[in-house]
């Protein structure tokens, strides 16, 4: 029972962060976050979160290059 909890807590999880993620992918809402974090927080953050993301996908990335 707690792993089927951690497990709907994990999808849950997961599934707020993308929905950020597409939400902060529209033109309106990066204009508005680049006006009020300035332009060097904005891009800080913008690399860090590409950081994050190279680092979550390495492993399916490393097992597509194994792949034919």
């Amino acid at each position: 029972m707690k792993l089927i909890k951690k497990l709907f807590g994990l999808v849950l999880f997961g599934g707020i962060a993308y929905g950020v993620y597409k939400m902060a992918q529209r033109d309106e809402v990066q204009e508005t976050l680049f006006e009020l974090l300035g332009e060097d927080t904005y891009l800080e953050a913008q690399d860090k979160l590409r950081l994050v993301g190279d680092l979550l996908m390495w492993p399916v990335d490393f097992v597509r290059a194994l792949l034919p």
